[in-house]
């Protein structure tokens, strides 16, 4: 059969195995000499191995690209990033963070940074630069003209499509008629470029409703996370200053459907949420990790998998970090990146701090463990510790000054002045 094929003409051999997975290149590669020039001698085959082991996936920004010159923008790309904790300055810009004091309705938002794109708190607005060559979203945005209803508790901006979320909700409901969907918050999408309500957004103003008896409020956790067409907001709801129950909100934002759903029962322990896609979601909490999955006939959420982490002494507070979404229609096609992390080949990194802050560390998790055929699943399986970290998890000492990004499967520590070391000196 060998040798049936290698009496096609060399370009045919080259397009068979640029239909095969990367792994099942190398598998060819390694079988004879024959098969290992034929690879070696193809740019294309090479660059689709490049793109397999640096983590990523092609965007369309690089169609009009030759290959060769999109393995030399890989090979550039992977410069950045080497092996060990080393110091590498991309900009430099001194911030006055005096001048950022956090607004009290917005405790969870400091600032983020998406496609060269900066976005923080200035003085209870909101500041956003530009570090492209397009500086038409450089600007100052006064909070309260972000939502037509009340002051925005909680936002999101995902800049790749043109999109502000605000969440906002009255401090406190009281709810008669316990057998009646009541107002939980508002969710309301903008336009980053016009300060308009979005053009694609089916309401501009999205009422957001739950069954629920009593005196309560609404308290979010983390921001709002946009993942393609879907927004995921997760909050508690509180009674009598005691957490009774905690949802996840998956609202439609271009159709404007909305359904709540209510997670297991201990999750309102749960720190935040990592979005896989639009249909996986992991709920994290200091004692595990469970895997939720939307249902595409009904939209239900079902649990799937819970990961159980180490038993602590005292719960630590945790702060989830994650490569940012690139999925949905991109608006702004201008900061669209040449290259994205691919679904198979990230991580998410769990900041885990004690309180007082005396120690921390970071857990950094292969989210491999959130895919496969165990998500497909009837049964709820609980997975010990044992069975599954010492195989996809590494751990790692903290100081908590340093400021953690993540993008794919790669992190970068944002150091404050003090901490920054000489150019090349090795992080200790």
């Amino acid at each position: 059969m060998a040798v049936e094929l290698f009496s096609f003409p060399t370009e045919l051999i080259w397009h068979i195995l640029l239909i095969l997975t990367p792994q099942d290149i190398c598998r060819c590669a390694i079988t004879c000499e024959a098969f290992w020039n034929v690879i070696r001698n193809s740019v294309r085959i090479q660059y689709k191995l490049e793109l397999y082991a640096q983590g990523f996936t092609e965007t369309a920004t690089l169609h009009s690209i030759g290959v060769s010159r999109k393995m030399s923008l890989l090979k550039k790309s992977a410069s950045l990033w080497r092996s060990g904790l080393h110091l590498n300055t991309v900009f430099e810009e001194r911030v006055m963070i005096s001048t950022f004091p956090a607004h009290p309705s917005l405790p969870s938002l400091l600032s983020g940074m998406k496609c060269g794109l900066l976005w923080m708190l200035v003085n209870g607005d909101i500041f956003v630069r530009d570090y492209n060559t397009n500086t038409n979203l450089s600007r100052t945005w006064a909070l309260h003209s972000l939502s037509s209803q009340h002051r925005p508790k909680n936002l999101a901006i995902n800049p790749l499509q043109d999109l502000v979320v605000t969440v906002s909700s009255p401090d406190v409901v009281t709810v008669t008629d316990a057998e009646q969907d009541h107002h939980t918050f508002w969710v309301e999408c903008w336009s980053a470029s016009s300060q308009r309500p979005h053009l694609d957004s089916v309401g501009a103003s999205l009422e957001c409703k739950r069954t629920f008896p009593g005196l309560y409020r609404s308290h979010f956790i983390g921001e709002p996370v946009i993942c393609g067409d879907r927004i995921f907001v997760y909050y508690d709801i509180y009674r009598g200053g005691i957490p009774a129950a905690a949802f996840i909100q998956v609202i439609d934002w271009r159709k404007g459907d909305a359904k709540s759903h209510h997670l297991l029962d201990h999750q309102y322990l749960e720190h935040g949420i990592y979005v896989v896609d639009q249909w996986t979601i992991v709920a994290i909490g200091s004692s595990r990790l469970t895997v939720y999955t939307l249902q595409e006939f009904d939209g239900s959420l079902r649990p799937r998998l819970t990961y159980l982490l180490p038993k602590c002494h005292r719960s630590p507070l945790i702060f989830v970090h994650a490569s940012p979404s690139f999925s949905g229609t991109a608006a702004r096609a201008d900061l669209t990146p040449g290259f994205v992390p691919s679904l198979e080949s990230q991580i998410i990194v769990l900041e885990l701090n004690s309180y007082p802050c005396t120690t921390s560390v970071i857990l950094v998790i292969d989210t491999v463990i959130f895919s496969g055929m165990d998500l497909q699943s009837e049964t709820h399986v609980e997975i010990p510790w044992s069975d599954w970290g010492p195989q996809h998890t590494c751990c790692f000492p903290h100081e908590h000054s340093h400021k953690i990004s993540v993008f794919g499967s790669r992190m970068a520590y944002t150091l404050p002045q003090d901490h920054t070391p000489e150019p090349g000196q090795r992080l200790e």
